[in-house]
């Protein structure tokens, strides 16, 4: 609707609710423009409205939170019901230690998980192996099944562990020594002070010491996990056991492999113990620097050459520097023995016990 009134015009538009008024001389000479905001919603009603819908959104989050408790302390509580059957531990520095000892032989072969892994990661390895010789896989203090003592992560604490726990199971001399990832660091302590009772190495992508200090701060930061705050929180509500339900831990282990469902069920037994160990990685790589030589022991190092290694490193050339990293420090190892070889795994990235199992088994048999 349109009127003329000393000299305005007045337009009229309610289907928005908002009428405008426009001043002029009434021939089409408009000098000023006034809009006048008609708002027929009423604010308070806004506000109010809003503030119910968040309430409600909180309201449900919560509740899902305590859902999520609660089935995750069900989950545990099942899981502990039947986890110790049939497990053997012995006592070491006043705690018991989950062991795994299989086979006869005169060798003993002795498995080393890397950083928060447990035994499981070497049990079809360690099944085949028993038929030719004695076999020991355990779960260091403070991972999966075995308690925690309390003591800090050092390469000099781990290898002590281990001696402890051979004695005790008594474990027969000579020993074929297999370590994945960091135990190529935790155990240098061990070789050096067993050199003459260690019949061979095989190191099947084990870390080096000097990974950290040759990464730039780009692959480093790609490579950095998630702050302990927020791993704790999905791990204490639920998100963690539900999330890992659908999703593999890693693209290197099938979702529907054993190791899978005992890594996601079991590692809120394990979480603070590799944060731990993450915390002192520093330390115990300047302290493996001192161990460069290990004379003439026959050694192995196994290096998986697979990309699935850089699937999760969106930039190219980060991913590049991460391949020659890898490379360089998997030869440089080599120096550790005047008896050294490198094998190649075609098929794994880091998890060579699952993807090339037969291999692995051939390199450890080639040492008995």
């Amino acid at each position: 609707m349109s009127t003329y009134e000393s000299g305005s015009i007045y337009y009229e538009n309610r289907s928005f609710g908002i009428a405008t008024q426009i001043m002029g001389d009434g021939f089409g000479n408009f000098s000023t423009l006034v809009l006048t905001l008609d708002i027929s919603l009423n604010t308070g009603y806004m506000t109010g409205f809003l503030f119910s819908l968040l309430k409600w959104f909180f309201l449900i989050g919560i509740a899902l939170l305590l859902v999520g408790i609660l089935f995750e302390q069900y989950s545990r509580w099942k899981l502990e019901k039947t986890a110790f059957q049939d497990k053997t531990f012995v006592e070491i520095n006043g705690k018991p230690l989950h062991y795994v000892k299989k086979g006869e032989g005169r060798y003993t072969v002795i498995f080393q998980s890397g950083m928060g892994s447990s035994h499981a990661i070497w049990q079809q390895i360690q099944d085949s192996l028993s038929e030719d010789a004695v076999t020991m896989a355990y779960d260091r203090n403070g991972i999966m099944f075995s308690e925690s003592n309390g003591l800090p992560v050092t390469n000099d604490q781990v290898s002590e562990e281990l001696e402890l726990l051979l004695e005790k199971t008594q474990c027969p001399k000579p020993y074929i020594l297999v370590g994945h990832s960091m135990a190529g660091i935790y155990l240098r302590p061990f070789i050096r002070r067993n050199e003459a009772d260690i019949a061979g190495l095989v190191f099947v992508e084990t870390a080096h010491p000097r990974q950290r200090t040759e990464s730039s701060p780009e692959l480093i930061n790609a490579l950095r996990q998630p702050p302990r705050w927020l791993i704790k929180f999905v791990l204490n509500t639920g998100i963690y056991r539900g999330l890992f339900s659908f999703v593999p831990l890693s693209p290197e282990i099938p979702i529907q492999h054993p190791l899978h469902r005992q890594e996601r069920d079991f590692f809120y037994r394990t979480c603070d113990k590799v944060l731990e160990e993450l915390d002192n990685d520093e330390l115990n790589f300047k302290d493996a620097e001192q161990y460069t030589s290990f004379g003439s022991i026959p050694l192995t190092v196994i290096m998986g050459t697979n990309e699935v290694r850089y699937a999760g490193i969106k930039d190219s050339n980060i991913q590049d520097e991460y391949r020659m990293l890898v490379d360089k420090g998997q030869h440089d190892l080599l120096n550790l023995s005047s008896n050294s070889r490198l094998v190649k795994a075609e098929n794994s990235g880091h998890v060579v016990q699952i993807n090339d199992a037969s291999l692995l088994i051939a390199e450890i048999r080639r040492m008995l």
